[in-house]
């Protein structure tokens, strides 16, 4: 995985990648669907504690947002599919 670079703009921190997969990579230390979805929803819940938003993004584009806003993107639907 190449690292991607961040940005942080107030409470919002961007973190851009070069490719999806290098941003599904990102979970990878969590094995299987089950564990990497408890951990998205664990680290939104952390984020929108600490009043953060952390937005992935592919090339520009958001794929998805964790924290202070919804829980979202298609990034976090990729990975469901194992469940």
């Amino acid at each position: 995985m190449s690292s991607p670079s961040a940005e942080a703009q107030g409470n919002r921190i961007v973190l851009q990648f070069e490719s999806l997969d290098d941003a599904l990579k990102l979970f990878s230390p969590w094995k299987g669907a089950g564990p990497r979805v408890q951990a998205a929803s664990q680290i939104h819940q952390a984020l929108e504690a600490a009043g953060l938003t952390v937005e992935l993004r592919v090339k520009g584009r958001p794929v998805a947002q964790l924290g202070t806003c919804e829980l979202r993107g298609p990034l976090l639907a990729l990975l469901q599919p194992a469940i």
